[in-house]
């Protein structure tokens, strides 16, 4: 069964963080590529702790890790029997509903006007606690603004987590939240592979120190030397102050 988790915090563009968090220091020995900007395949199988003994869930979609790595979640949306977060939420940072619809997990999102227009909200939903895993979903954003993105958040432990997201100015990037600062690990950048007003499918793959990021296939990036234990993964969306998008979400598959 999947946890439940409260699920807001608001940021300013990449280092200010509001939800009654202090601010410090974040500190890590880390390498985003390598000096020729080449990205590596991925190699996790001798990194990867293997559940002996636990049957995979059955799963007729595309595996994002290897065929010998146990299915903990295969989701195509028929029902809610994984326990999304159903529900509607209108806080001081952000209108939203999230539903289940046609086979699909929506979320319509609305960023509120709270400071200056400076801001950015961030909302996310649980999909599992898995530390070394592979993961995949599809995802699309609709909406006329570029200040809207999504991606999924790992190595979570309360507000601590990594963050790989791609928004809909056709760009990607990778950091992380800890103790309350942001600080970015791969700078974003723009890619070919990102399909703007439509469905895109993001990949990780975690072992380890390494992880690795894909987008429609394509592997865009790897990162080492990553510090946090954390086990939580989550679900974000996110949108600037006074800014409105419907996010659509399938085929979520989680191995470990």
């Amino acid at each position: 069964m999947r946890k439940k988790l409260l699920r807001y915090l608001i940021s300013a563009m990449i280092l200010t963080f509001l939800a009654g968090c202090s601010g410090g220091q974040t500190e890590a020995v880390l390498t985003p590529e390598g000096d020729d900007g080449s990205v590596k395949e991925a190699q996790l199988t001798e990194t990867h702790e293997e559940a002996a003994g636990v049957e995979s869930v059955p799963c007729d979609l595309p595996l994002p890790g290897p065929d010998d790595w146990e299915v903990v979640l295969c989701e195509q949306f028929d029902d809610n029997r994984n326990e999304w977060e159903i529900e509607s939420q209108d806080n001081p940072y952000a209108r939203y509903t999230s539903a289940i619809a046609d086979g699909k997990f929506v979320v319509d999102y609305t960023a509120k006007g709270f400071a200056g227009y400076q801001r950015t909200t961030l909302t996310w939903f649980t999909i599992g606690e898995e530390k070394d895993f592979a993961l995949s979903i599809k995802g699309l954003m609709d909406s006329s603004f570029q200040d809207v993105s999504w991606g999924i958040a790992f190595r979570g432990n309360g507000d601590n987590f990594f963050l790989f997201s791609i928004s809909n100015d056709g760009t990607y990037k990778f950091e992380i939240l800890e103790n309350g600062v942001w600080t970015l690990l791969i700078n974003p950048k723009s890619i070919n592979s990102i399909r703007l007003g439509k469905e895109n499918t993001l990949r990780i793959e975690a072992g380890g120190q390494d992880f690795y990021f894909s987008i429609n296939d394509t592997m865009v990036n790897q990162f080492s030397g990553a510090l946090l234990e954390g086990k939580e993964i989550l679900l974000i969306v996110s949108a600037k102050e006074g800014v409105s998008a419907v996010f659509t979400f399938d085929d979520v598959v989680l191995q470990r």
